[in-house]
């Protein structure tokens, strides 16, 4: 019976597909895990707790789905805009836009099956919004409660394939200096490009900065989905992926030069694609798998590889939104069909294409809470901030509400301002045993982070809890549990493999970074708490420093042939998991 220590040093791989529990060879499994919910990987092999989400506000009619849309302005002027049915309301800074207090809104012609499907470019303070049912639109800004949208006026001749009623784009992008429409019901397959510099112009000439208008070739119906600028421009289609150049030269398109080129026949669906780094990530038309459309030198095409190869299963319910969130980490937000949210880290410079999976605190109905849309705008300098709207029962109805997720690289010197709990809100401020101001809550149970100690669950009754004690700092919202599951460990043996061999685990030294409270064994049902406290600590007072080093645990387990390791973390406090470090014995007979 060999007895080995196993070093377990990075999750750079992410969650793995059940078809891929099997492979010990390949050199991605010892930085994998079968589970990561709740947790994010960091391109350094850290996995950490994701942060909890803020209460914004309720959506205008929690009856009807909404769809967030970011709007950047500049690095200080971003705007989430929440699309409903025939409405447009306005947030910044965390927090609604009103008008003498009340929601500052306009109306819009979409309505609430429509709003997914609409495409979007954004130059500066106006918005270029299509969608096949209607004209184009151009929303404008000139202050936080003045924006207009209006039906765009076209000059010149424009073409009468993107004004006519049956014929409005459903795809738009600016590209060299062009506004580019695409895809209507009757001409599925155009492109119109406006002239240069001056977008809503698409009189169609010979001159270098004349529009244009493109036809792609095909012997099947090609219909456009979506269009992205990157170093050409990437037009994804029903039947495949396309790209605009100048004729394969580094030269500004023109009439006489423009020429569009097949680069793969994975085909798109109408979800929009998202540019991360050099790539365009889009969902293939069948809503499961992501691909990543990059150029590649040495082929000198481009290419689409498979980005769920690693686990096939994540986006298995289909995806109906994706974001990019570039600060901190590069992460992919997905919201799938069953309200999952998933996240792909994605650094291809360090090959690191990670999954992870993030199921909201509350519920809906008799399942878990349910996240419809996601949006990312530009925050602070160092990092993005992220939107999204979940569906709840709250006291016996249902409720849509905005929420923001928590500042991700959380630098809290003190325990009081952790912030782990979903649709929060925190106070601050004079000693006090009463929170009110939680009517969105009402009826819940809800979890407490009390002057930086965890305080018993408390029940929302008229919107407001009594404490159990005062506090001048809490946070109070809903509870969600982040839950880390190691593959079957492959220690070897005397003979060969420990794969499918009786093994125990004895102990486990997790390396942890600014931790607090976390639980390890060999199952859920099976959890010891690690220890962060002495026997002389202060148990009304939160823990003084977070863990920056090593825990080791005895571990309670029993013989088996599997030897899994789960972490969990399901107070609102934060765990940063480094590396796994188990003392196991393997039978070999």
């Amino acid at each position: 019976m060999p007895r080995t220590t196993l070093a377990l040093t990075s999750f750079v791989s992410g969650e793995f597909g059940n078809k891929l529990t099997g492979r010990t060879d390949f050199d991605k499994y010892s930085s994998a895990a079968k589970t990561l919910e709740n947790f994010l990987i960091h391109p350094q092999g850290a996995a950490t707790r994701r942060v909890g989400t803020q209460f914004i506000a309720e959506v205008k009619d929690s009856s009807k789905k909404t769809r967030l849309i970011p709007f950047e302005f500049s690095t200080t002027q971003t705007y989430i805009l929440e699309f409903g049915d025939q409405y447009i309301r306005f947030f910044k800074d965390k927090g609604q836009i009103l008008s003498s207090g009340v929601p500052y809104e306009i109306s819009s012609p979409y309505l609430e099956a429509e709003l997914f499907d609409i495409k979007f470019a954004q130059s500066a303070d106006v918005m270029y919004i299509c969608h096949p049912n209607h004209p184009v639109k151009k929303l404008s800004r000139t202050g936080h409660t003045s924006w207009t949208l209006a039906t765009v006026s076209f000059g010149g001749s424009p073409s009468p394939g993107i004004t006519g009623s049956d014929n409005r784009p459903s795809s738009v992008s600016f590209y060299e200096q062009r506004l580019v429409f695409a895809g209507t019901n009757n001409n599925p397959q155009t492109l119109w490009f406006s002239k240069a510099g001056d977008y809503e112009n698409f009189t169609t000439g010979t001159n270098a900065d004349d529009a244009m208008i493109y036809t792609i070739a095909s012997n099947q119906v090609n219909a456009i989905k979506y269009l992205k600028a990157q170093r050409t421009l990437v037009v994804g289609t029903t039947g495949g992926e396309f790209t605009v150049s100048a004729d394969g030269t580094d030269a500004s398109i023109t009439p006489t030069n423009v020429t569009i080129k097949k680069q793969s026949s994975y085909g798109s669906s109408n979800v929009d694609a998202v540019t991360a780094g050099n790539a365009i990530l889009f969902l293939q038309k069948a809503k499961r798998k992501i691909r990543e459309l990059q150029y590649n030198f040495d082929s000198d095409s481009y290419v689409a590889p498979d980005l769920c190869i690693l686990n096939d299963t994540v986006t298995k319910s289909g995806i109906n939104e994706m974001a990019f969130q570039q600060e901190p980490s590069s992460i992919v937000w997905c919201v799938r069909d069953d309200g999952v949210l998933a996240a792909l880290t994605y650094q291809r410079s360090e090959s690191v294409v990670a999954w992870t999976r993030h199921i909201f605190g509350g519920a809906f109905g008799s399942g878990n809470a349910v996240c419809e849309s996601v949006a990312s705008i530009s925050g602070v300098l160092t990092e993005d901030e992220v939107w999204v709207i979940v569906k709840r029962t709250i006291n016996g109805a249902t409720k849509r509400y905005v929420e923001c997720f928590s500042d991700f690289e959380f630098d809290e010197a003190s325990a009081e301002d952790f912030k782990f709990l979903d649709s929060h809100l925190t106070y601050s401020g004079g000693s006090t045993t009463t929170l009110s101001g939680l009517s969105h809550l009402e009826g819940q149970s809800v979890s407490i982070l009390a002057d930086g100690s965890v305080h018993a669950n408390k029940t929302v009754s008229s919107g407001a809890i009594t404490l159990d004690r005062a506090v001048t700092k809490a946070c109070v919202g809903l509870s969600y549990d982040s839950v880390l599951q190691t593959m079957r460990i492959e220690g070897g043996a005397a003979e060969g493999t420990s794969q499918g061999k009786t093994k125990r685990i004895s102990k486990v030294v997790l390396r942890l970074f600014e931790t607090v409270g976390v639980k390890v064994g060999p199952s859920l049902s099976n959890l010891e708490t690690v220890p962060f406290r002495t026997t002389s600590s202060n148990l009304s007072s939160p823990v003084d420093t977070l863990i920056e080093g090593d825990k080791e645990i005895e571990f309670n387990d029993d013989y088996n042939s599997d030897g899994f390791i789960f972490i969990k973390q399901d107070q609102p406090l934060p765990c940063s998991v480094l590396s796994i470090y188990p003392t196991l014995v393997t039978s070999d007979g």
